[in-house]
């Protein structure tokens, strides 16, 4: 009998500690599945989440080598772009742009003309403009400025570009409007700071020009350039830009042709864009 209850006693131990093994396996295996639809669920999450988007990107960087006066870089990732995202408005704007910046007017022209109906028309119109000063072409530069300014109202570089022709064209009065809308909406711009310190000088303002330049640190060779700039407008005389002129009027009334690219602008503000040249704000 002795011999009999050991057995049982061994029997139920051993019986006993099988069923704690198979709670053991159980838990675990609970445990790694609960892991595991913990692991699913996050990796799902992560897929719903949206992926960077490396077309945005690229076009981002685009603009920015444009920023940084890179056009004919700019030109061959545009090309690449195209292949691998397609064509849109905007990049082809873009690619408009920099065909006039690298000289090719003509294929700029053509491409800016076909963005005239599309969602980059103000773009368009304003790159007509530069081409047309460019070309000397006053009236139509200043047409197709007002034409971009129209659909861009707030556009401080069209407002900019558009009073810097006006001034050229002699018609001081109807470029102050744009131009000191271009200050508000962009303050700290080198540009517009070069086309308000022009207008100060014409203005006979000169101790507002030279502060304003002083302030925002231009180059004393661009600032010899705005004064040239100064000295041969109001060497033109007067002469309303609304005035009905002949064609010959047209030829002999230019602005002056910029090499570099950048339209209306003077030609020494390229040196505005260099990384060295950082300009103080004009509020300290």
């Amino acid at each position: 009998m002795q011999g009999y209850t050991k057995i049982n006693v061994i029997a139920v131990l051993s019986a006993l500690l099988l069923c704690g093994g198979c709670a053991n396996f159980n838990s675990s295996a609970s445990d790694y599945a609960a892991r595991n639809e913990a692991a699913t669920q996050r990796q799902q999450s992560d897929q719903d989440k949206p992926a960077l988007d490396n077309k945005q990107v690229y076009l981002e960087m685009i603009k920015k080598m444009q920023d940084r006066s890179l056009y004919f870089a700019s030109m061959a990732h545009i090309d690449a772009y195209q292949k691998s995202y397609g064509s849109s408005p905007e990049i082809q704007r873009l690619y408009a742009d920099a065909l006039r910046a690298t000289g090719q007017d003509d294929a700029a022209e053509k491409q800016y003309q076909q963005l005239r109906t599309t969602t980059e028309a103000a773009a368009a119109w304003h790159g007509l403009g530069l081409l047309a000063a460019q070309r000397g072409d006053s009236v139509n530069a200043i047409a197709h400025l007002r034409e971009s300014n129209r659909r861009d109202p707030t556009n401080a570089m069209v407002l900019s570009d558009l009073s810097y022709a006006l001034l050229y064209d002699g018609d001081r009065a109807a470029a102050r409007l744009p131009l000191m809308q271009a200050v508000e909406l962009a303050p700290d711009n080198r540009k517009v700071i070069s086309n308000l310190a022009l207008f100060f000088l014409l203005s006979n303002e000169t101790a507002k020009a030279e502060a304003l330049m002083k302030d925002a640190y231009i180059p004393a060779d661009v600032r010899t350039e705005i004064r040239k700039r100064k000295d041969a407008i109001a060497a033109r005389g007067t002469q309303p830009a609304a005035k009905v002129v002949s064609e010959a009027d047209i030829q002999n009334r230019t602005l002056p042709a910029i090499a570099s690219g950048n339209g209306m602008q003077l030609q020494l503000q390229l040196q505005l864009l260099q990384p060295n040249v950082v300009p103080r704000s004009r509020s300290e």
